[in-house]
């Protein structure tokens, strides 16, 4: 408004400023007719020129308000971005606090199965001969050297959990296998050999010549013969397979 006013100003001033010149030079009646005229054209370019600011004005207001309409959009872009990268931000806290806590969960399971697999190797010596022999293969997957191993988690637990889970298996039953045994001057003699779950095992031959116990040790298991347990051992054998009637039979338990 104030640059509207200092135009029409201007515009007054250049139409004083001429018809003071008219007035200076011309007759009174001409002066008068020129001044009037001179007002006239005054007052019209006054009014042009306030019709044209008005107009500018109006155009000015649509773009400014067109701008700031822009500068709000902004505004809240920047908003929602910082808001979204204070999500993000806290998310990726929290993703890295749970790695964390894994990490130190995973440390203590691969420590477990360090200590569960030198344990198991130790075990190996002491299984039965059959069980030892059917759980050979996973016996091979258990690292040589636990704490340098590179196997994921997965793949060590797997076969400890097998081994365990037949060791177990195998002591909450009784188990009749059929081998073969050494004896005097290198004979090999077929033998059947009934184990009592991991505590000890009773062996016969098919020509009930040979018996004896065995009993797992230190560095695997230990046999003794004992001709004098062929006919209790080969009744429970017999009883076992069916081939003779039930009844009760004795026989020696050696407890370490």
């Amino acid at each position: 408004m104030s640059h509207t006013r200092n135009h029409i100003k201007l515009v007054l001033a250049t139409g004083l400023l001429a018809a003071c010149q008219t007035i200076l030079w011309a007759s009174p009646l001409e002066d008068t007719v020129n001044t009037l005229q001179q007002w006239v054209d005054t007052e019209r370019m006054i009014s042009e020129a306030a019709s044209g600011w008005e107009a500018d004005k109006a155009s000015m207001e649509n773009l400014i308000a067109i701008y700031k309409e822009e500068v709000a959009t902004l505004d809240k872009t920047i908003e929602d971005a910082e808001k979204d990268t204070s999500a993000a931000e806290v998310l990726r806290n929290d993703l890295l606090e749970q790695r964390d806590a894994i990490k130190k969960v995973e440390t203590k399971v691969v420590n477990a199965l360090i200590e569960a697999e030198i344990k198991i190797k130790t075990l190996e010596a002491v299984l039965p001969p059959p069980l030892r022999q059917e759980l050979q293969q996973l016996f091979n997957t258990i690292p040589e050297n636990p704490k340098d191993s590179e196997l994921v988690i997965g793949q060590r637990i797997q076969p400890i959990v097998a081994i365990l889970t037949q060791v177990q298996k195998f002591n909450q039953v009784i188990t009749l296998v059929d081998d073969f045994r050494e004896f005097e001057a290198d004979r090999t003699v077929q033998t059947e050999t009934v184990y009592f779950g991991l505590g000890g095992a009773f062996y016969v031959d098919k020509a009930n010549e040979h018996a004896g116990i065995g009993v797992p040790g230190e560095n695997g298991w230990e046999w003794t013969s004992d001709k004098a347990l062929i006919p209790s051992v080969r009744s429970f054998v017999d009883i076992y397979r069916g081939t003779k009637q039930a009844r009760y039979v004795k026989l020696p338990v050696s407890v370490k």
